[in-house]
C-alpha cells in the first residue's frame, strides 16, 4: 500500500448533483465497491466525488438551482458548490486538490477519461500530452535560466580569482624590488641627515634654508597630487568615452520592432480568448454527454421531475406522457425524448454520444495545442519586452555616462587651473632660494631639498609596499573561496544537466512505469494472444535543438495459434484490451507524478467491457497504489471481487 495513505475514513455528502437529491456515505481506506443495476446513480456519485476532489466533472441536477458535494477526511473538509446562473452553471468552493488536470487525467478513471479515450483512438501523441500534462515546462525553463545565471556568476568569479592568482609571482617580485628600493632610500636618507647635522652653518642660515625647503616641498607635493588627480580624471573620461561609444553601438544594433511587440500582445490575447472559449465549450459538451449518458445508462432518474422511486411529478409514477419511466427503461431498445416525444434507437444515441465524445477530445487536443502556442507567444513577448527594457536601460546608461563625462571634464578644468598656479608658485620659490645670497653659496639648501625628496620617496615606497603586501595576502586568502566555488560550480552543472533532462527523464520514467505495469497486468489478466503492449518514446530534434520534443508510439505484439509473433495495431484490440491499456496509462501517470500525495482517491467506472475475473484482478492490482479506490460495478461483476472489500449497494443507498 502507499506509505502515506490516509488512515481515516472519507465522508462524502452530495446534494442535487447528477441524479442524486441528497445522500451521505462513508468510505473506509482501501477498496469500496459500488454495486447496483443501471439507474442507481453510480456514475453520478463518482462524478460528484471527482468534483469534490477538484476535477471538472459533476453536474447540477437539472431541476435544481444549487447543489454541492462535501468531502471530509478527519477534521479537514473540502467542498464544491454548483449554482445555476442564467443559461450556465457557476462552480466554486474549496476542493481537495488545486490541479483539476491531475484529478481528471489520473484519479477519475470514468468512461470519458482522456487516457482511456486516447487508447481507444490509438492516439500516441495524445498519450504523451496526457502523461506530461502536469509538468510545468515554463517553470523548468525559468529554473534552467536562473541556474545558468548562477553558474555564470560563479565561473566569472573563478576566472577573476585565476587572473589574480596568475599575477601572484609578479607581485612577489615587485615586493622584493620595493623592499630593496626602500632599503636604498633609507640608507641614503640616513647619510643626508648625518650630513645636515654635521653641516657647520649658523642657525639663521639653517632656519632660512629649512623654511624655504619646507614650503617648496609642500607646494611640490600638492602639485604632484593635482597631477595624479588630473591623470585619474583624464583616464576616467577616456574610459567613459569608450563605454559611451560601445553603448551607442549596442543601442544602434538593438532592434526593437514596436509593431511586432503590439502584434504579439494582441495574438496572445486572441489565443487566451480562444482557450477560454474552448474550455467553456468543453465544459458544456461534457455536461451534455454526462446528461445523455445518464439517460442511456441510469434511465428515468436522470430526468427532471422524476423522483428517486421512479415517480413523476404527481407522485404516481406516471408523468405527463403517461409512462416516462417505462419509455426510458434501460433494457428497452428505444428511447423516447421526454421533451419532444421523438423515439430513437438506443444505439443511435450511443453513436451520437461517441461523436460528441470525439468532439470533446478534439477540443481538448486543440486546447492543449493552444497552451503550447500561448507559452511560445509568451516567450516571444518576453523576448520583445526584454529588448524594449534593454533599450530603455541603454538610453538611461548613455544619459548617465554623458552626465558623468561633463562632471569630470569640469573637474579637469578646475584641476588644470590649479596645476598652473602651483607650477608658478614652485618657480617663484625656486627663484627665491636662488636669489638668497646666504643660501646661494651654501650646500645646506641642497641637502635639505635632498632630504625632503628622500622622505617623500620613502613614503611612496612604504605605501607601495603595503599595497603589494595587502594584494598578496588577499590573493593567497582566495584559496578557500576558490575551493568552495569549484564545489558550487560542479553542483550547479549537475543541477543544470538534471533540469535540462527533467522532461526527458519524466517521459522515460512514465514510459518505463507504464511498460512495467502493463507487462504485469497482462500477465495477471491472461490475454492469451497478446504477448506485449508497450509505449516507445522517439526523440525528435526541433529547429531549436531542444531535447524535450518527442513522440509516443503505442505498440501491440500478438501471437498466432502456431506460436508466431507479429505486431498489430490498437484498432485490432478488443474493447476489453483497449480499456485495460487505457486504465494502465492513467495508473502510470498516477504513479509517475505522485498523484496519491495530493489526490488520495481513485474512482473506476464503465468496466463492463472487461469480464468479471479480469475486473477482480485489475481492482486488486490498482488497490496497491491508491489510498482510496472506489469502483462501480454491476452485481454480477462485483461477485468476483474479494469479499473483504467494503461494499455499498447502490439501490439501497441511493435509489
Amino acid at each position: 500500500m502507499v506509505a502515506n495513505a490516509e488512515s481515516e475514513p472519507l465522508q462524502v455528502a452530495v446534494e442535487n448533483l447528477g441524479g442524486i437529491d441528497s445522500r451521505e456515505l462513508t468510505f473506509e481506506p482501501g477498496v469500496t465497491v459500488l454495486t447496483g443495476r443501471n439507474a442507481t446513480n453510480r456514475t453520478s456519485l463518482l462524478q460528484a466525488i471527482t468534483a469534490g476532489l477538484g476535477g471538472s466533472y459533476g453536474e447540477l441536477k437539472s431541476d435544481a438551482d444549487a447543489g454541492e458535494v462535501e468531502l471530509a477526511v478527519g477534521e479537514k473538509t473540502y467542498d464544491r458548490q454548483f449554482r445555476r446562473d442564467g443559461d450556465g452553471v457557476v462552480v466554486s468552493g474549496d476542493p481537495y486538490a488545486d490541479d483539476a488536470s491531475l484529478v481528471d487525467l489520473f484519479s477519475s478513471l470514468l468512461e470519458v477519461n482522456p487516457a482511456r479515450r486516447a487508447v481507444e483512438r490509438g492516439d500516441g501523441d495524445a498519450l504523451r500530452e496526457i502523461i506530461m500534462e502536469p509538468v510545468d515546462t515554463e517553470a523548468i525553463t525559468a529554473e534552467v535560466e536562473s541556474t545558468q545565471r548562477n553558474l555564470r556568476e560563479v565561473e566569472d568569479r573563478l576566472d577573476e580569482i585565476e587572473r589574480r592568482r596568475s599575477n601572484l609571482a609578479a607581485l612577489k617580485e615587485r615586493r622584493v624590488a620595493a623592499e630593496d628600493d626602500l632599503a636604498d632610500v633609507e640608507s641614503e636618507l640616513a647619510d643626508v641627515r648625518e650630513a645636515v647635522a654635521e653641516f657647520e652653518a649658523d642657525a639663521e642660515t639653517a632656519e632660512e634654508a629649512e623654511a624655504v625647503v619646507e614650503e617648496l616641498t609642500e607646494t611640490r607635493e600638492e602639485y604632484e597630487s593635482i597631477r595624479n588627480q588630473l591623470e585619474t580624471q583624464r583616464s576616467a573620461v577616456e574610459s567613459l568615452e569608450t563605454e559611451r561609444e560601445e553603448t551607442r553601438e549596442r543601442l544602434d544594433d538593438l532592434s526593437v520592432p514596436e509593431a511586432e511587440l503590439e502584434a504579439t500582445r494582441e495574438e496572445l490575447e486572441r489565443l487566451q480568448r480562444r482557450r477560454r472559449g474552448l474550455e467553456n465549450t468543453v465544459n458544456d459538451l461534457v455536461s451534455i454527454v454526462e446528461f445523455n449518458e445518464r439517460l442511456v445508462d441510469d434511465g428515468a432518474d436522470a430526468l427532471p421531475g422524476v423522483g428517486e422511486d421512479g415517480a413523476g411529478a404527481d407522485g404516481d409514477g406516471v408523468g405527463a406522457s403517461g409512462g416516462v419511466a417505462d419509455e426510458l427503461d434501460p433494457s428497452s431498445g428505444q428511447i423516447e425524448c421526454w421533451t419532444c416525444g421523438t423515439t430513437v434507437d438506443r444505439g443511435d444515441v450511443e453513436e451520437r454520444l461517441d461523436g460528441l465524445r470525439g468532439v470533446v477530445e478534439d477540443h481538448r487536443s486543440e486546447r492543449n495545442e493552444l497552451r503550447k502556442r500561448i507559452d511560445e507567444t509568451r516567450a516571444t513577448l518576453s523576448d520583445l519586452q526584454d529588448a524594449v527594457d534593454e533599450r530603455e536601460s541603454l538610453e538611461s546608461q548613455l544619459a548617465e555616462i554623458d552626465g558623468e563625462i561633463d562632471e569630470r571634464e569640469a573637474r579637469i578644468e578646475e584641476l588644470s587651473a590649479r596645476e598652473d598656479d602651483l607650477q608658478a608658485q614652485i618657480s617663484a620659490l625656486e627663484d627665491e632660494a636662488s636669489e638668497s645670497e646666504s643660501l646661494r653659496d651654501s650646500e645646506l639648501l641642497d641637502r635639505y631639498e635632498r632630504r625632503s625628496e628622500l622622505e617623500y620617496e620613502r613614503g611612496q615606497l612604504e605605501e607601495k609596499l603595503n599595497s603589494l603586501e595587502s594584494e598578496i595576502e588577499a590573493i593567497e586568502a582566495l584559496d578557500d573561496e576558490r575551493e568552495e566555488l569549484e564545489t558550487e560550480r560542479e553542483q550547479l552543472r549537475e543541477e543544470l544537466t538534471s533540469l535540462r533532462n527533467r522532461i526527458e527523464n519524466l517521459e522515460r520514467s512514465a514510459i518505463d512505469t507504464f511498460n512495467d505495469h502493463m507487462e504485469t497486468v497482462l500477465d495477471r489478466l491472461g490475454y492469451e494472444n497478446v504477448e506485449r503492449v508497450w509505449i516507445e518514446r522517439k526523440a525528435a530534434e526541433s529547429g531549436r535543438g531542444s531535447r524535450s520534443d518527442s513522440t509516443f508510439t503505442l505498440h501491440v505484439v500478438r501471437s498466432a495459434d502456431d506460436g508466431a509473433v507479429y505486431e498489430d495495431t490498437v484498432d485490432h484490440l478488443s474493447e476489453s484490451e483497449r480499456e485495460v491499456i487505457g486504465l494502465v496509462v492513467a495508473l502510470a501517470g498516477y504513479l509517475v507524478h505522485d498523484v496519491h500525495e495530493s489526490v488520495p482517491v481513485m474512482v473506476l467506472d464503465s468496466l463492463e467491457a472487461i469480464d468479471a475475473d479480469r475486473i477482480a484482478a485489475l481492482v486488486e492490482y490498482f488497490a496497491d497504489y491508491a489510498p482510496f479506490l472506489v469502483v462501480a460495478l454491476l452485481p454480477e461483476d462485483a461477485q468476483a471481487l474479494d469479499d473483504d472489500y467494503e461494499r455499498v449497494v447502490m439501490d439501497e443507498a441511493l435509489a
